[in-house]
Formats: structure tokens, C-alpha cells, sequence
């Protein structure tokens, strides 16, 4: 998925799903919490972060800042009344330039803040690698090393692995949230144990088995013993039978430890979709 390429290409740097807000609100919290179970490190959306039993993660939005007027003010009224617990990350690119705007909020909070994000919109960016690195620069020259820089805005896998040496997280919203779809289908495969499908479709029911330390995958039909060396383990397990849940589901967390532990030995390359589509 993009959250799995996404994550993939950031390494040990924090991902965070920012996409919620250009989608429906009905379907915002489930987007995000499969953006987490795909890799990313936090959500943005409160009901979302309750789905996965954590802390929602995000920022001061430009909204405030311009309803104040000054983004060292704005970030001073956050300061003030949003309880410790909540990481200080001043957003500078809403009304100066952003290295000038780093120095004043950094100056402002000192220890306390935690992070600065540029979300410049591309208009305006010109090379956000060199803007970063400049930023880099002036925070470290006054001290302010402890300062974390996050980049958003236009950021996909490939924005990502160009930002690393000079990034420390990413908010990453519309490629996530918007990325292509991979299509799949619900068909009918056999009706009252007797094999039966449409055209286009192989039928009777199936067993998926992979190769256990690699990604060799295989699908046969039900009661088929995988052929060649193995050891082999059996994907598919019963969620329902007769309507009824049969085994407890484990927690997001739990599936994005086993995603993140599958992509380890995954290239990027590797994990573009590739060869024909087999309709099974």
C-alpha cells in the first residue's frame, strides 16, 4: 500500500497520516487507521487515534495563525493553554519566510518546542531540500539543534527518500489518502460445496500458502498440499462460519507490527505492483 511505501522509504522517521480531511468524515477514521496498520507511526483524527488506542498527532493549523495574525503569537496562545503533554511543533510557512520564522519561534520557546513543519505549497517552494537545509542550518547555528524539522505538502515515497538526510518526519496526507486503488472483486466461487463461478473466474474454493522466510506465495485448491520444499504456512483463516466470528481479530497495532516485519526484507522497488492480474 502507499502507507507501507510510504514508511518504507522514511526508515527509522516518523510517517503520520494527514489525509482525513480531504475525505469524508464517515469514512476519515477507518482511512486512517488502515494508513496505520500500513505502517504509518500516527494519526491525525481523534476518533481514528481512539481505533488504534493512541494519542492523536498533528500540529498548529494555519487557521490559527492567520485568525492571530503572527505565527510566534499564534504558537504563544497554544503554548499557553494546550496541556505539556502535547508536543510543541510551530507550523512557519504561513506569512513569512520560513528560515526567518523558525529563529523567531525557536527563540520564543526555546526547550520547549519540539519541532517546526514547512508545509509550503509547491507554488512557492522552489527546492524544499535547500529550504530544509537552510532552516537545518540556522537552528543548529543558534543553538536550537534539538529542534526537529517536519516537511507535508505534495509528499510522497519518492519526495521522501529525497528529503531523508535532512527531514526527521513527515506528514503525508493526499498520496496516502487518495492513493490508486487495488482492485479486487466478491464472486461467487462454488455454491453448496460444488464449484462455480463466472467467466474469468477460477472456481471452487482455495487455499493460499507461503513459503515461510520468503515471499513466495501460491494459490491452490482447498485440501491441495503446496508442492516443493517447505515449510509452508496456510494465509487464509476463518473469520465467520454459519454467521458467526469464529476468532478474535488482533489489535491495529498488532497487524502493523506484522506488516512492518513482512516489508523488512522487501526492496521499495519490489513493492510496486507488477505482472498481470490472475483472477481467482
Amino acid at each position: 500500500t502507499k502507507a507501507a511505501r510510504c514508511k518504507k522509504a522514511a526508515g527509522e522517521r516518523q510517517v503520520i497520516s494527514f489525509g482525513a480531511r480531504r475525505m469524508h468524515p464517515a469514512l476519515a477514521p477507518m482511512i486512517e487507521r488502515n494508513a496505520f496498520v500500513g505502517g504509518c507511526d500516527g494519526v491525525a483524527v481523534t476518533k481514528a487515534a481512539e481505533l488504534i488506542d493512541a494519542d492523536p498527532t498533528g500540529t498548529i493549523p494555519h487557521a490559527l495563525v492567520l485568525m492571530i495574525g503572527d505565527t510566534v503569537e499564534a504558537l504563544k496562545a497554544f503554548h499557553e493553554v494546550i496541556e505539556p503533554k502535547v508536543r510543541r511543533v510551530a507550523l512557519i510557512d504561513t506569512l513569512q519566510d520560513e528560515k526567518f520564522e523558525a529563529i523567531r519561534v525557536a527563540e520564543a520557546l526555546g526547550e520547549d518546542l519540539y519541532a517546526v513543519r514547512l508545509d509550503t505549497p509547491s507554488s512557492r517552494r522552489g527546492d524544499l531540500y535547500r529550504i530544509v537545509q537552510e532552516v537545518r542550518w540556522e537552528l543548529n547555528l543558534r543553538g536550537f539543534g534539538h529542534v526537529k524539522i517536519i516537511t507535508s505538502g505534495g509528499i510522497d515515497e519518492y519526495e521522501i527518500l529525497r528529503l531523508n538526510p535532512v527531514v526527521d518526519a513527515y506528514g503525508v496526507g493526499t498520496s496516502i489518502a487518495n492513493a490508486p486503488v487495488v482492485s479486487f472483486a466478491l464472486d461467487i466461487m462454488e455454491i453448496e460445496g460444488r464449484p462455480m463461478a463466472k467467466r474469468g473466474k477460477w472456481s471452487g474454493a482455495k487455499e493460499v500458502f507461503r513459503r515461510r522466510g520468503t515471499l513466495e506465495t501460491v494459490v491452490l485448491p482447498a485440501g491441495t498440499t503446496p508442492p516443493g520444499a517447505g515449510p509452508w504456512d496456510a494465509l487464509l483463516k476463518p473469520l465467520t462460519k454459519g454467521g458467526r466470528i469464529v476468532r478474535d481479530l488482533p489489535p491495529p497495532r498488532t497487524i502493523r507490527d506484522y506488516v512492518l516485519e513482512q516489508l523488512e526484507p522487501v526492496s521499495l522497488d519490489t513493492l510496486r505492483r507488477s505482472a498481470q492480474r490472475r483472477d481467482f
